[in-house]
């Protein structure tokens, strides 16, 4: 119990050494950072303009708007807000949710294991494994995405929660119930294939144990059904969009990394180009690989040893460091281009856009492998086993961001790109390219009015028209299911049917027929089936869980 005291200064420690490159001042050059910090911007524009959940990112292409918070996972975004709101600067505020995730993830490797009752000194050697993950480090230092490094610090946790079903508290459950919806909106490509992962592991550990399978059942169903609001308009609004159209999906098997690159590409700034060149390091590890291959001897030795097989305590070592180490071959091989025809056949897999994204996982395998190695060696191997640590770790350490630069809360809410990389949010009726010539009023494209604006805000505005004669208005807006715009004339309130036509290209437009004047507001709300029927499961859940919460409570003040 006094060794495990130490546990969490251990982990604090070795986050603060993998956050490093966030003392800088400034904030680190890297592929998708600066996206995200605007991510953050325009979120808190969002909430601020009336958009709960946001979906519609206000300012973003030059105040034309998109609608990127539909379809990207928010937990980033949310968990942003509260340093929003107190002018803390975006680049601070993503330091800090990078750390606090990253430390988030050191603990949650060592309570699963702890939960599968390793040793203190094997613990703290997994975790130390599971601190030195490749993927992570690159992310921190050059890829610069939230969500995966959010994901990478819940992943572990699932684990964990599996393997506290079998001793059930009601209420602990369901707190831990809720580590399920905080990865379900960590990242995309993580649900997609981190909950099946997280199945199959449960089903290998537990096989059908019924009461098992019950508690997960109800646990996954009550985080699928908190996060409904996101997933149904995300999954069902899909074909909006050109998300499935863009290069990234269609050619994701141009992205497969070589078993070369696998090996021995050094940890460096780069990108992901099609084909087998690349400058993005893609590296498992150095004392990743090496544990991968004692632990594939160690279980083959076992499989030809009758010896072995007659020591029960060995035997359920290594059934568990098979589980762990096969996963950790499938999401390898899988990484391969030699696997092409497999990942061609099952649907939805081409949204991970770059194959080498399984590395995401491979920490948590690694990290049970490192723990279980150093329970079944002998001293010698278990002092090579910590040189080789201390050798990745100063690699590891010498590795710096390739710049820094500094912007200010305002640079960011006026950001005026997508934030995604091949624009793939984008509608697609939406062809207009003169987005400069935004300007906060509505554009008359034929007809002869007047136009007086009373307010105009990236997701609702109000304005007066009075028409000489018949014409047709656009606003610099992207148009996007769920806007509605509201024309009162002569006393008698109308929703006005949009038009699109080559002169409009996407925009929010609409035709005025009749002579006089107008009072017109525009405004984007939740007003589609997927949004309105996700927002209502959500917010049911939430209330079931504060009254089971509650109830509890007051039944535990009564028994007092």
């Amino acid at each position: 119990m006094i060794k495990k005291l130490f546990a969490f200064p251990i982990a604090i420690i070795l986050a603060l050494i993998i956050i490093k490159p966030y003392y800088h001042a400034g904030f680190p050059y890297t592929h998708d950072g600066e996206n995200h910090l605007a991510r953050f911007a325009n979120y808190k524009i969002a909430v601020r303009e009336g958009q709960i959940p946001p979906r519609f990112a206000p300012n973003l292409m030059n105040h034309y708007g998109y609608p990127v918070f539909n379809y990207n996972y928010p937990l980033a975004n949310i968990l942003s807000l509260p340093f929003s709101f107190l002018k803390i600067n975006y680049e601070v505020t993503f330091k800090i949710l990078a750390g606090i995730l990253v430390l988030l993830g050191l603990v949650g490797v060592y309570h699963w294991l702890d939960r599968l009752q390793m040793p203190f000194k094997a613990m703290m050697f997994g975790t130390t494994v599971y601190a030195l993950s490749p993927y992570l480090w690159s992310t921190i230092l050059y890829r610069g995405n939230i969500g995966e490094i959010m994901a990478w610090g819940l992943f572990p946790w699932l684990f964990y929660f599996v393997e506290s079903l079998r001793s059930y508290n009601n209420i602990s459950y369901k707190f831990k119930s809720l580590i399920i919806a905080a990865f379900l909106l960590s990242h995309n490509v993580a649900v997609l294939f981190g909950i099946p992962l997280v199945l199959l592991y449960a089903f290998l550990r537990y096989k059908f144990d019924r009461i098992f399978w019950i508690r997960l059942a109800t646990a996954l169903g009550f985080g699928i059904a908190l996060t409904l609001w996101f997933w149904l308009p995300a999954v069902t609004e899909k074909n909006l969009v050109t998300v499935g159209e863009v290069g990234l999906v269609s050619s994701f098997t141009s992205h497969f990394p070589t078993l070369k690159q696998l090996i021995v590409s050094p940890l460096s700034f780069g990108f992901s180009q099609p084909g087998s060149i690349d400058s993005l390091s893609f590296s498992l590890g150095l004392i990743q690989i090496v544990l991968l291959l004692i632990s594939s001897i160690m279980i083959f030795k076992a499989l030809i040893s009758k010896a072995l097989r007659q020591r029960k305590t060995l035997n359920n070592s290594l059934r568990l460091l098979s589980i762990l180490v096969a996963s950790c071959l499938w999401l390898v091989i899988f990484q391969l281009k030699l696997t092409k025809p497999i990942w061609e056949l099952i649907p939805l897999v081409s949204f991970i856009q770059f194959p080498w994204r399984l590395s995401l996982f491979l920490g948590v395998f690694w990290a049970g492998i490192g723990a279980l190695i150093w329970t079944l060696v002998k001293t010698n191997l278990k002092l090579v086993l910590i040189g080789l640590l201390i050798i990745q770790f100063i690699s590891y350490l010498k590795a710096k961001p390739v710049d820094y630069f500094h912007r200010t809360n305002v640079d960011y809410d006026a950001f005026s790109q997508s934030t995604t990389t091949k624009n793939e949010n984008l509608p697609k009726s939406f062809t207009y390219l003169e987005i400069a010539d935004w300007q906060p009023r509505p554009v008359v494209l034929t007809g002869d009015v007047q136009v007086k604006v009373d307010y105009w805000t990236g997701s609702d505005r109000q304005y007066t028209i009075i028409a000489h004669t018949p014409a047709v208005i656009v606003e610099p807006t992207m148009y996007f299911a769920g806007w509605q715009t509201v024309a009162d004339f002569n006393g008698e309130q109308k929703q006005l049917t949009y038009v699109d036509n080559e002169q409009i290209q996407g925009r929010i437009g609409y035709e005025l027929e009749a002579v006089g004047t107008y009072e017109l507001r525009s405004e984007f709300t939740q007003r589609t089936w997927p949004r309105m029927v996700g927002n209502a499961v959500s917010v049911v859940s939430i209330v079931c869980f504060i009254s089971v919460l509650l109830l509890k409570s007051s039944k535990s003040r009564i028994a007092i």
